[in-house]
């Protein structure tokens, strides 16, 4: 009976000794593992890390560098993960330019720490957006970053303006395109950006044709932000097509924009003369002078102008818009409107509050 204790004993120990073995495994293994997609970001500019293939030590994966308004790489790499270090040999194109060079990643917890990112591990590197320039345009929009290879940013050209929107016609003032450069086939313009005039934007966007304008995303009272984009994929084979309908589906979502447009802030104003003006043509005017303190040169200004009469009581009100007066923005700045003929002994005074910001 003894015997039999003393075996069950070592059985026991031997049972639990195997469990705490493999547990312990389990645990440094987990802790060990890499995830197939890592994402980091400093500021506006992103960095996406997959992981492609593992064969014990050796490793294989992409590695995209998006940076914010400067020279981005992207290519492929070879490593060796040693010791919670991933040794990269990161073969790359920047520029038009392909040139290698090694990187270094350090394993701590679960995140991955190198060349200035600290990249976390994410579900899917599909799932992940970064923020696309647009040129003189004041908008980024948010785009897939595994496809950021395959997109560039280009200026759209004179002929291709013309050919659009005809000789001598109505023109945006900024325009650019985003090129998709397939894996098979040939580049197409994915999506093209304008920025129009909103006085412009109002005599060409007729809703009864063909929107080569594109559709309206944004506008206030002197500019509108459009977006025109493929809805048709022209390519033979699945990954493009569901590359293009990636893209496509983020288009026209108001929310794939972001806003960058100067703020406008509140200027201080001295008004310093109030007249009254007929047109032997068009009739009437009030007229407000004014100097808007500390504007600078090519910035856009935006006024209220109230007229009053010796009593102080309201007699109109308007709006001015415009740019100020390079070389010299410190000159007075005016704004009239339409009055009545019996208006025109009341007016006495003017106030003026102004807005500043600069311009588009």
């Amino acid at each position: 009976m003894k015997i039999r204790t003393k075996y069950l004993i070592a059985s026991i120990v031997i049972v639990l000794t195997l469990v705490s073995a493999l547990t312990i495994s389990r645990f440094i293994n987990s802790n060990n593992q890499l995830a197939s997609c890592y994402y980091g970001q400093v500021g506006s500019s992103s960095s996406l890390l997959q992981i492609d293939n593992i064969k014990g030590q050796d490793l294989t994966g992409s590695l995209i560098f998006q940076n914010y308004e400067k020279d981005s790489s992207y290519g492929e790499f070879s490593a060796k993960y040693v010791d919670n270090q991933v040794t990269a040999s990161f073969t790359f194109q920047s520029e038009g330019t392909e040139s290698n060079r090694e990187i270094i990643f350090t394993k701590e917890g679960n995140n991955l720490i190198g060349d200035g990112f600290t990249y976390q591990p994410n579900d899917s590197c599909n799932s992940i957006l970064f923020n696309q320039g647009l040129g003189l345009i004041p908008f980024d929009m948010k785009l897939p970053l595994h496809l950021f290879p395959q997109l560039k940013l280009q200026p759209v050209t004179e002929e291709q303006l013309t050919w659009t929107f005809g000789p001598g016609g109505f023109k945006p003032t900024q325009s650019a395109k985003l090129v998709y450069k397939p894996l098979i086939g040939e580049p197409v313009d994915a999506i093209v950006f304008y920025l129009w005039q909103k006085s412009v934007w109002d005599v060409i966007a007729n809703p009864n044709e063909a929107p080569d304008w594109g559709q309206m995303i944004w506008s206030d009272q002197s500019h509108v932000f459009s977006v025109n984009g493929v809805q048709d994929c022209v390519y033979p084979n699945k990954p493009d097509c569901d590359n293009i309908t990636e893209i496509f589906n983020l288009i026209y979502e108001k929310d794939s924009y972001i806003n960058r447009v100067p703020e406008y802030k509140e200027a201080q104003v001295t008004v310093t003369n109030t007249k009254t003006f007929q047109d032997p043509e068009t009739g009437f005017y009030v007229l407000s002078q004014f100097k808007i303190i500390g504007i600078k040169a090519e910035q856009s200004y935006r006024c209220d102008i109230t007229a009053f009469d010796i009593n102080g009581n309201e007699i109109i009100s308007w709006k001015t818009e415009g740019l100020s007066f390079p070389p010299n923005p410190s000159t007075p700045y005016s704004g009239q409107t339409n009055i009545t003929p019996d208006q025109v002994p009341l007016v006495k005074s003017s106030t003026v509050t102004c807005l500043v910001a600069d311009s588009i």
